[in-house]
């Protein structure tokens, strides 16, 4: 029987990765350190939010608003990274509580400032997530940044319907797959985020459909349902708009933690390499660190 020394010495020899995360705001940043155990799939943890659904998720990590000068804010942190030798290899996720290529209060702005940043101090690898095509303005700097930067974009359904009920504000369906097309044109690695899956018609016949243009338009797949289950998901879920939408149209498949299922499994039988996170060799030296807790 494990004692309880035992059980907090095995707890404290974890490994974990240590991730960034960075939000642009108009009037600041949010600078984000986390640890996670080496065998988590990150995307589940920093996977950019439906700003309806933002406070699902509840992750352990330290944030500061840095109102004064965001640009030098930022600036410090990456320089204390560069600093420390773990710029090269650490990953940032750039956009996570919001998106940074929405065009409201200036953040557009902000955000194309933070990216330039990011040429002189670059990450082992900078994921920038948005559902926005203006994304596309930023393509000198993410094809200069080449294996070290990918673009995630959000698309959760491939109905235009959907989209004006569910995400009403967001951009159309059209407009993203045109986005991540001219992208991948031009050598950027493009992933899709399908979290959460929103209805695209008859929940199991018309999966496969939705996964052709997935399959198409991907170099990489996140799929998962609107709520894992748990009650603490469960009790937040209710409170939202976007639940409330849901259920009113009477779409009850959509907010079953097996929401995700026919569509992943369509995926799997289509591009099953997608669904994987790809191995990246230039992040493998120093990556996971030991830290006790």
């Amino acid at each position: 029987m494990e004692t309880k020394h035992e059980g907090e010495q095995a707890k404290a020899d974890t490994p974990f990765i240590v991730t960034y995360t960075v939000d642009s705001f108009a009037n600041g940043i949010a600078f984000g350190q986390h640890k996670l155990p080496a065998g988590d799939d990150p995307r589940d943890y920093y996977s950019l939010r439906i700003e309806d659904d933002s406070e699902l998720v509840r992750l352990r990590s330290r944030y500061a608003l840095n109102k004064d000068n965001p640009f030098c804010e930022l600036e410090r942190h990456l320089m204390r990274l560069s600093n420390q030798g773990i710029l090269s290899s650490s990953t940032i996720y750039f956009g996570m509580t919001t998106d940074p290529f929405l065009p409201f209060e200036g953040k557009f702005d902000a955000s194309m400032k933070f990216l330039d940043l990011f040429k002189r101090y670059t990450p082992g690898l900078l994921v920038v997530q948005t559902r926005s095509p203006l994304v596309v303005i930023a393509m000198p700097i993410l094809t200069k940044l080449g294996k070290h930067c990918c673009v995630t974009m959000g698309i959760e359904t491939n109905l235009e319907e959907s989209v004006r009920r569910y995400t009403p504000g967001l951009p159309r369906v059209e407009e993203r797959l045109k986005t991540v097309a001219a992208l991948r044109r031009f050598g950027v690695e493009v992933n899709i985020q399908v979290s959460p899956v929103l209805p695209y018609g008859e929940w199991k016949s018309d999966a496969g459909r939705f996964a052709d243009v997935l399959a198409q338009h991907a170099d990489g797949l996140y799929v998962r349902s609107i709520t894992d289950g748990s009650e603490r998901v469960e009790r937040r879920l209710r409170l939202t708009g976007l639940a409330k939408r849901l259920a009113q149209d009477r779409k009850f498949h959509y907010l079953r933690p097996d929401t995700a299922n026919p569509l992943i499994s369509e995926l799997e039988a289509r591009v099953p390499e997608k669904l994987r996170i790809r191995e990246r060799k230039h992040l493998q030296d120093r990556q996971v660190r030991m830290f006790a807790t």
